[in-house]
């Protein structure tokens, strides 16, 4: 996750809008960075809205662990060795 990350967007010229995904500055760095970006224009702010925030939270999407398979997966068991009598 990354929870420094800042959605711009910005219409340079009238009707052409652009997103931008920036790290702001901080104390060492005086202006964001950029991150990600639209790669043309969207006709309206709310289509670079909306694209931006798709973008964002794609690379805010939390890593999916795979569930070992087999008995106790779910549960989160762990298989011990042992002897049979």
């Amino acid at each position: 996750m990354n929870p420094a990350l800042s959605l711009v967007i910005e219409e340079p010229i009238a009707g052409h809008y652009y997103w931008m995904i920036v790290r702001p500055g901080g104390w060492l760095r005086l202006s964001p960075t950029l991150i990600n970006s639209a790669s043309g224009p969207l006709p309206s702010y709310q289509a670079a809205q909306e694209a931006g925030r798709q973008a964002l939270a794609a690379m805010q999407a939390p890593v999916d662990h795979p569930i070992p398979s087999g008995f106790g997966g779910a549960w989160d068991i762990m298989t011990m060795p042992g002897a049979l009598v």
